[in-house]
């Protein structure tokens, strides 16, 4: 299957400038749509006004006010099918521990190349667009 990236949306949810930019300008170059939000609040808000636009959230874990784990479990009660790229630099099992039981998403830990965050997003597209198409 053939992933068109220009077909996609991705917001990223980082509270990091440098990062969260970094993340914006190569998925951009890789041909996404990209948008951002500096906290979980601002996603929730995303994700409530863009819910529609928006296929995957590359969401950070650790961030002030509301950490990753709240804005996570808001942006799926508004949006049950909402694919989720979490990323922190706990170890997953760490990372696991702020989430209920079965929530669905993937993990990737931080440093990660900008290389591997696109491998996972192409990853995670692929296999939804497969699931929709069965």
């Amino acid at each position: 299957m053939s992933l068109e990236t220009r077909d996609y949306t991705v917001l990223i949810v980082e509270d990091e400038d440098m990062l969260r930019q970094a993340c914006s300008d190569v998925l951009d170059a890789f041909g996404y749509r990209v948008l951002l939000a500096a906290n979980g609040e601002e996603a929730v808000q995303m994700v409530k006004s863009e819910g529609e636009r928006i296929d995957c959230v590359i969401l950070d874990l650790t961030m002030p006010g509301m950490n990753g784990a709240a804005a996570y479990a808001q942006m799926r009660k508004i949006k049950p099918d909402l694919r989720v790229i979490v990323t922190s630099g706990h170890d997953v099992e760490d990372a696991l521990q702020h989430f209920p039981k079965g929530s669905m998403f993937e993990y990737i830990q931080k440093p990660y190349s900008m290389y591997e965050l696109h491998k996972r997003l192409q990853k995670l597209l692929a296999s939804s667009a497969s699931n929709n198409e069965a």
